[in-house]
């Protein structure tokens, strides 16, 4: 793994990887969202698109990055208690994302999210897991033709 990253080099670095990439850099949306009322915290990184993905309003470009702040207030994937137990749960924080508003096949965003965590960043590949739908056969099988272990 290469040297320790800071957060905002981290975020630099995938802002700038997939903007290399033909991505336009999005800038994030309001914590608090200002069109949603279904929602009382931004809590992922899509909220800010989710018009867009349900075709009520054109996207800005056919690829989209971003690095949204969120916020974790439970809900359908609750895991707020663990916030405070595990280094890894905290109540704010920013999620990383690359959006595909066109009809791209499914391998592209995969293999840039792989390129970009092994070869930017550095991990390793054996640590790595990818989570993928039941019913989505498409993209399982294409995190195997990338090498992750079906396991």
């Amino acid at each position: 793994m290469r040297a320790q990253l800071s957060a905002a080099s981290l975020r630099a670095a995938f802002l700038e990887y997939f903007r290399s990439n033909g991505h336009r850099i999005a800038t994030p949306g309001p914590l608090v969202p200002r069109s949603d009322p279904s929602l009382l915290f931004n809590n992922a990184g899509m909220v800010q698109f989710k018009d867009m993905f349900l075709g009520k309003v054109a996207p800005p470009a056919s690829r989209v990055a971003t690095v949204q702040p969120c916020v974790r207030a439970g809900g359908k994937h609750n895991d707020l208690d663990n916030v405070g137990f595990t280094a890894r749960h905290h109540t704010l924080f920013e999620m990383c994302g690359n959006f595909a508003f066109d009809n791209v096949a499914k391998e592209e965003p995969c293999v840039l999210a792989w390129d970009f965590l092994t070869r930017e960043v550095g991990l390793s590949p054996e640590r790595l897991r990818v989570s993928v739908h039941r019913d989505d056969d498409e993209t399982a099988q294409v995190w195997r033709r990338i090498g992750v272990s079906s396991e």
